[in-house]
Order: C-alpha cells, then structure tokens, then sequence
C-alpha cells in the first residue's frame, strides 16, 4: 500500500529533483552507457536522493567499492533513487550497491508508477536481499535489484528502497550504483539477450552438446594442443592438472577436482582478440564432504602464458567451491579490482563481462552488478573458459568437486580488435 504521506510529498519533491538535474546536466558526470539513471555515483552532489522517512541523509565518502567514491546514507530505513520517464509496456530492470553499518537485516527495491499529470497509479515490490553488517571501515556491498514491466498509463517512475534492520539502533544505511537499464529482450536472466549483443561468434562459442572436447577450439590442461592425454603442474605447482579430468557429456562440459589434488581446465585456441563480451552459464559443486580444502573454481579471460597476467586478467566467478560469495577480479597496472555477488553457486548462473576500452562491467543473471574503470592494453591472446585451481600445497587432502559449463558465448563490441 502507497505511504501517503512521504510519498506524496516524494512526487513533488522527485519532480523538482528532476529539474535540478536536468539544470546540472552539464556539470555532473553522466551515468555509464545504457544506464538511464541520472546521479548514479553522486559524484558531485545528491541530486534524486533522498529519505522517504524523515531521517538524516548525507554523501559519504566511499573506498571499497569499485566504480564509487561516494554513497548516499541515511539513518533512516526509506529512501529514494532518481526518478526516470518511462513508456507502458517497457520492462525496466533498476539496482543498486548496498551496505548497512551498526547492524545487518534486508532491502528491496520497490517503484511507485505515476501518471503524465503526476497522478499516482500503484506500486509494486522486488524481491528482498540480504545485508550482512559492514563496518566503517569495510563496506560488504551488495547488489539489489528488481525487474518491472510499467504498466498501462505510466509515465513515470519513483525508484524506491526499503531496509529492515530488526532491533538495530543507530544504523547508516547506504547505496550507491544505480543503474537502470531497459530490458530489449523481456526479462531474459541473459545478458547477451536482455541487453542485445547480438550474434555470438560460433567460432569462439561453445555449447558442450557433444561427447568430447572439441580440440580445434580448446586445449585441456596438462597437454600440447590437439592432444587429449597427459599432465602437467598445477596451480604454483600443487597437485596436478590432467586433461582426463576435463569431459564433455550430456549437455555439459565438465572439470572435476579430486581428493588427492588431480584437477583439469582449458583454455581457448581460437583467434585472439582485445575487448569483447563474454557469457558463460555456470556452477561449481562438491562431490561428498571428506572435510578436505575446497577447490577454487573461476571461468575467466587471461593472456597467453609469456604475457604480463597481473595487468591484463580478467576473472569474472572466482570463488572456493560452495563459498557464499563469489568475486569478479580485474588485474591491471600491477594490481587488481574487486567487486563481490552473494549467492549460491552451486547453482547454474549465467555470469556475463563486457570489457570495453576504458572499463570492465559484470553481469550475474543479466543484473549488472558493478562498472571497473579501468583500461587493460596488454593481452596478446585472449583465452577464455573454466579451471578449478588447488590453493594448498601438494599433499594437501582436498574435497572432491566438480565445476560444470552448460555454454559459453563471445560477442564482439563495436571496440572489438582481432589479432
């Protein structure tokens, strides 16, 4: 149900917001491609930000978040993002970074569609995500986001959020990051398809429908390419990485990680190329609980072996098998870039990069979960795929796991550059 009374004085307020904005265009940073919200950063001011519940509001300084240097917060449990024009019948995904200090609990976006007069029409809610408690000087920030299709007579939408700390007393609640994107393609858990990248080039995609690797695109670890037997070292030399532990069968391809350190992966072989968009449908999962150290699992993009990997990787799912969190890592300049996404990857997710000139954007489900602005100018080959990596040294009893691939897509990018 509509909060009378913060919300009506929001339809004034947003619609005043929205001049201001429009007055400031010309001095504020523009939000990223695609991106329809007007102030995502608050890189200058906090212009379509406000409370929804009479609270305090301010723009904090930020240090742990790519992308963002500044957050709004509030110590209130309501509050508003910048208002956007709409169309009946679009579907618009909206989201947000969050995280809340001197407590822990939940948020949800949720929008309130008015009409070209400025009447109100109706509301609606997105799901409800979990905020562990951060700290003042570390933020855990975690995407929020909900898809919506506006209904007929909308004109326009408040984009909302509602925290709920339980008994927590003192709570700065923040976010920063918002993005609002429309969905060409319905509601696709896609990428490639919510946001229309086009063809996949067939060349450097794979659907692992067949009954073995296809060797003309890969190379299994632990051989040359076009060899399908032997082993090598594995990760810093612990354990072993053997191509019979990389499979392809039943829709999937497989790299199974076992109890004495034996693991597999692959690696690209096809034309090497320098920014492009990556799509892969994934999860990692363990076989039986032996109390073994968990595998690491990430499908990434990284240079050929002789070039400069700690300016120019990209690892855009890495975790440790059955780990909550999971990590998108940017390597460039000699160092790296880090956004997180909390959920179960134990679970097929679709996990999508579009790495452009100046910056690498993050997908997971077709939600963009941050923007890393920054430009890597050194690969010479781009290889893409999966591997699971034994962290402990040799000798170490690990857990059994198995990380599977249903697909992985390439599209090139209007940037796009083939070696």
């Amino acid at each position: 149900m509509r909060r009378v009374i913060g919300r009506t004085a929001l339809a004034i307020i947003t619609f005043l917001t929205m001049v201001t904005s429009i007055v400031s265009a010309t001095s504020a940073p523009a939000a990223a491609a695609g991106n329809a919200c007007t102030n995502p950063v608050l890189a200058s001011n906090l212009n379509g930000w406000g409370s929804l519940d009479g609270a305090s509001v301010s723009r904090d300084p930020v240090g742990d978040l790519p992308g963002a240097n500044w957050a709004f917060d509030t110590s209130g449990h309501e509050f508003y993002m910048p208002q956007l024009s709409v169309t009946a019948g679009q579907s618009w995904t909206f989201s947000a970074r969050d995280a809340v200090v001197f407590g822990s609990g939940t948020a949800k976006i949720e929008v309130d569609w008015y009409g070209p007069s400025g009447n109100y029409l109706s509301s609606a809610g997105g799901p409800t995500v979990t905020l562990p408690a951060s700290t003042v000087d570390h933020g855990t920030w975690i995407a929020v986001s909900a898809t919506f299709t506006v209904p007929n007579g909308a004109a326009s939408v408040h984009v909302l959020q509602t925290g709920n700390f339980g008994n927590a007393t003192g709570t700065d609640f923040k976010a920063t990051m918002c993005d609002y994107e429309l969905n060409t393609a319905g509601t696709s858990d896609v990428a490639s398809v919510r946001y229309n990248w086009g063809t996949a080039v067939a060349s450097q995609s794979d659907e692992y429908n067949g009954t073995s690797v296809d060797l003309n695109k890969w190379v299994l670890f632990g051989t040359d390419p076009g060899e399908s037997t032997g082993c090598y070292s594995g990760f810093n030399g612990h354990g072993l990485r053997c191509a019979s532990q990389t499979t392809e069968a039943g829709g999937y391809l497989s790299v199974t990680g076992t109890a004495d350190g034996t693991t597999g992966g692959l690696a690209a072989r096809t034309r090497p190329f320098k920014y492009g968009r990556v799509e892969v449908r994934e999860r990692a999962v363990p076989l039986s609980d032996n109390g073994g150290h968990a595998w690491h699992a990430v499908p990434l993009m990284w240079p050929k072996d002789d070039a400069d990997w700690a300016n120019s990787e990209i690892d855009f799912a890495e975790r440790d098998v059955a780990d909550p969190s999971l990590d998108l890592f940017v390597h460039h300049d000699g160092t790296q870039s880090q956004c997180t996404w909390h959920g179960d990857s134990t679970q097929f997710h679709n996990y999508a990069v579009d790495w452009e000139p100046t910056s690498v954007a993050w997908y997971v489900d077709a939600v963009k979960i941050c923007t890393v602005n920054v430009s890597i100018n050194y690969y010479e080959v781009t290889n893409g795929g999966a591997q699971m990596d034994m962290i402990p040294a040799s000798g170490t009893l690990m857990r059994p796991a198995r990380q599977d691939v249903d697909w992985i897509h390439m599209f090139t990018a209007p940037a796009t550059l083939y070696f």
